[in-house]
C-alpha cells in the first residue's frame, strides 16, 4: 500500500481546510498522515546554500523530519489559504525550505503532488502558488480543490460596519452576521465529492 502525507498550512484546527484535505486523503484508499504546519517549529530559510553539501537543512527545527516524510511517501498533499491574496505566510514559510529538495539531484522528480486551497477570496491564487512549486520541484501535478473559508471579519466584531470588511464586500452593507453564513465543508456536497474525486485521481497516478 502506498503513502501519501499532508501539510495544512491553516492554523485553525478541523477547519475547513484541515477537512477537506482529510477526505482527499482518506478517498486514496491509501495508507496516509495530516500534518498541521502550525504544531511544528519551521524558521525562514536563511539563504546559506549549505543545503547543497547533502540536500539537508542545517537549521535545527522540526523541518528535516518533515523533508524525510516527503521523501517517504509516494504523494505529497499541500493545503492552505489566501492572506494579502497570496498563501499564507505559515505555508510560505514551509514551501521555501523545501529547497533542499532540489540540489544535485532533485529528489522529488516524477513523485505525485496535489493541493487544496481555502479562503474567503484568491482561492485560485493560491492553487498558482501550489503549482509554480510543484513545477519547481518537478513533482507530477494531480490537481487542486478550491473550499471556500470564513473571513476574520465573521468573529472580529466589526464585520458588519468596518470600511474594509471582507463580509461587507461579498454581501454589502446592511447585511447581518448570522450563523447561516458560515461555510462548513462537511455541509458541502459537491466540494466533498470533488475532493473525493481528486483523493481517487491520486490513487490511479499511483497505481
Amino acid at each position: 500500500m502506498a503513502k501519501v502525507i499532508g501539510f495544512c498550512g491553516s492554523p485553525i484546527k478541523s477547519g475547513n481546510v484541515e477537512k477537506a484535505m482529510e477526505h482527499v486523503l482518506e478517498s486514496t484508499g491509501h495508507e496516509w498522515e495530516l500534518i498541521r504546519l502550525s504544531t511544528k517549529k519551521i524558521s525562514p530559510c536563511i539563504g546559506c546554500v549549505r543545503c547543497a553539501d547533502n540536500n539537508r537543512c542545517v537549521l535545527k527545527d522540526d523541518m528535516n523530519e518533515l523533508l524525510e516524510k516527503i521523501l517517504e511517501a509516494d504523494a505529497v498533499l499541500l493545503g492552505g489559504f489566501p492572506t494579502f491574496g497570496r498563501v499564507n505566510a505559515l505555508t510560505k514559510t514551509f514551501i521555501e525550505r523545501l529547497f533542499p529538495l532540489i540540489h544535485n539531484h532533485m529528489l522529488t522528480k516524477g513523485k505525485i503532488a496535489a493541493s487544496v486551497s481555502g479562503g474567503f477570496f484568491d482561492q485560485e491564487t493560491v492553487k498558482e502558488d501550489f503549482s509554480a512549486v510543484f513545477r519547481e520541484l518537478l513533482m507530477r501535478d494531480a490537481g487542486s480543490l478550491a473550499v471556500d473559508g470564513n473571513a476574520c471579519c465573521y468573529k472580529c466584531g466589526y464585520g458588519e460596519t468596518c470600511d474594509y470588511s471582507a463580509f461587507i464586500a461579498r454581501y454589502g452593507k446592511g447585511a447581518k452576521i448570522t450563523k447561516d453564513i458560515f461555510y462548513v465543508f462537511d455541509e458541502d456536497n459537491d466540494v466533498r465529492e470533488k475532493a473525493a474525486l481528486l483523493g481517487k485521481k491520486i490513487a490511479g497516478m499511483l497505481q
